[in-house]
């Protein structure tokens, strides 16, 4: 095999394995289609309102989904078919930084439409085989269709990434699967939500399929105080200022907030007695502290490989 393929993107094909169908496999058994996905059924308590968001993302969201809801007086008043034949299209674009609710906000719009959430399975769906990985996107838009599913590409970056110049007939496979799954997307008369947390890398003949780009920015300090609030239910055994941990844990998302309660939950709850467990102002902000450094200590690492590779 020529040495270049080896540093080739997961859903590219390689001409050896094309040429030797023995060597195929596309994770099907008993000539039954491979599993792409997983089927999630949104409980309770990922409603969108229990969701801690800026504001103009939760209008985002709401705007976006009152366009399907309101079809009819939409179609009464603007004969919204004439500019959108698909009654119940609605593609939407979470990104931003890790941690930010993301996957979160896609649970609770699947359960404002009482719709089970499919969630794309990339290690099913991105082949090395040529061919495999469109068929299996087009699998998926049909899969979520007959489901009555919304359909999640959750960290879609390898999918949706920008055209490759890498040699032809990679490019034309990996240019195929990007050019397959717009056209799913210009098809589908579903919910469709995609996050990232490198907008930059869309292709951006992507970016008009999409009804909206919503970003989820990190919290500000009243939302990482009612974060902490969620995070530590049980008030009584909680002996910290709230306010004090919302200004000391400015710069955390809400993913790093609910690690910084669980390390401190764990922490105070080593005693033999559970009547003695408890957490502490000051354990909170040691843990506050751990996750500060840790994201220090990644920009420093990244920034040193980026300029050694440079």
């Amino acid at each position: 095999m020529p040495e270049h393929e080896e540093t080739l993107p997961p859903d590219a094909a390689t001409a050896a394995d094309h040429r030797n169908p023995r060597r195929r496999n596309n994770g099907a058994s008993n000539g039954e289609a491979p599993d792409l996905g997983v089927l999630v059924t949104p409980q309770p308590h990922h409603a969108l309102d229990d969701l801690v968001l800026h504001a103009d993302v939760r209008e985002d969201i709401a705007a976006g989904l009152r366009a399907i809801q309101r079809r009819a007086d939409l179609e009464a008043v603007w004969s919204i078919s004439r500019l959108q034949p698909q009654d119940g299209r609605c593609i939407l674009n979470f990104h931003g930084s890790p941690g930010t609710g993301k996957t979160r906000a896609a649970l609770g719009v699947a359960l404002w439409l009482s719709q089970p959430l499919y969630q794309v399975d990339y290690s099913a769906v991105i082949s090395k085989y040529l061919g495999d990985t469109a068929k299996h996107i087009a699998a998926c838009f049909k899969r979520a269709s007959e489901l009555g599913a919304v359909l999640f590409f959750d960290e879609a970056d390898s999918l949706l990434s920008r055209r490759v110049n890498i040699g032809e007939s990679c490019a034309t496979s990996i240019n195929q699967n990007r050019n397959v799954l717009m056209q799913e997307l210009d098809r589908f008369n579903g919910v469709v939500i995609v996050t990232t947390n490198l907008f930059g890398n869309y292709d951006p003949a992507l970016l008009r399929r999409i009804s909206r780009h919503i970003k989820f920015r990190l919290p500000d300090k009243a939302m990482r105080r009612r974060l902490f609030e969620l995070h530590l239910p049980n008030r009584e055994r909680v002996f910290a200022d709230l306010n004090i941990l919302a200004t000391e844990s400015k710069g955390l998302s809400g993913g790093d907030i609910l690690n910084v309660c669980l390390n401190a939950i764990f922490a105070g709850s080593t005693a033999d007695d559970p009547q003695r467990w408890k957490v502490t102002g000051t354990a909170l902000i040691a843990e506050v502290a751990k996750v500060k450094s840790a994201h220090a200590d990644h920009r420093t690492t990244f920034c040193r490989e980026a300029t050694q590779s440079a």
